[in-house]
């Protein structure tokens, strides 16, 4: 194979990525909207990754939420029990070659007030996506799974807070429930939960 023909099978495969990406946006897997949210200070706990918590964070920001560090400065305590995101084969050509794989993201999470009750009983959000799979277009394959991986991972983000959009009321705090609760700010490290990376 000569370089130009090199140079021309790259750019190819470069320009069907892009495109595949931007019909995985135009699907509306983007951020949509402001949310209603009935609270304007919020404290996040639990163990997620970076890139989760900083969507989560831009979310709440642009729904005018205040990110708080301490329990005694919020309205409520969003507590993420885990996040997911693993890569699965989903199907084999029959010279055993993989031809499709499974994108998997799973984030549940529990809404406490400040006395540590819970007010939002514990949600999960489940998101699948599946991808061809070309064993010489491996590079691009990559980007794809990173970019479907980001946009499942924003649509998550939202569709947390529309739920917790439904909480109605929330308990005043007392001094002695604010001084005794129990919660405290896990590290926002990625979870051990054994399952396979995605972009790998």
């Amino acid at each position: 194979m000569t370089i130009a023909n090199t140079k021309r099978r790259r750019l190819i495969q470069a320009t069907a990525g892009l495109t595949v990406i931007s019909l995985l946006s135009a699907c509306g897997w983007r951020m949509r909207g402001k949310v209603d949210l009935p609270y304007s200070k919020l404290l996040i706990s639990g163990v997620m990754t970076p890139e989760f918590k900083n969507d989560l964070q831009l979310v709440l920001k642009a729904n005018d939420v205040q990110i708080v560090n301490q329990v005694k400065d919020a309205e409520v305590v969003l507590e993420i029990i885990t996040e997911q995101n693993a890569k699965q084969v989903l199907s084999y050509n029959a010279s055993g070659q993989i031809t499709a794989y499974r994108i998997i993201s799973r984030v549940a999470f529990k809404v406490f007030n400040t006395n540590g009750i819970e007010i939002f009983p514990e949600s999960d959000i489940f998101l699948t996506r599946d991808l061809d799979f070309n064993p010489a277009n491996i590079q691009s394959f990559d980007y794809m799974v990173n970019e479907v991986v980001k946009n499942m991972r924003a649509d998550i983000v939202v569709q947390m807070l529309r739920r917790m959009s439904s909480i109605k009321t929330i308990e005043k705090p007392t001094n002695t429930n604010t001084q005794g609760y129990s919660r405290t700010i896990k590290p926002s490290t990625s979870p051990n939960n054994g399952t396979t990376s995605p972009s790998k």
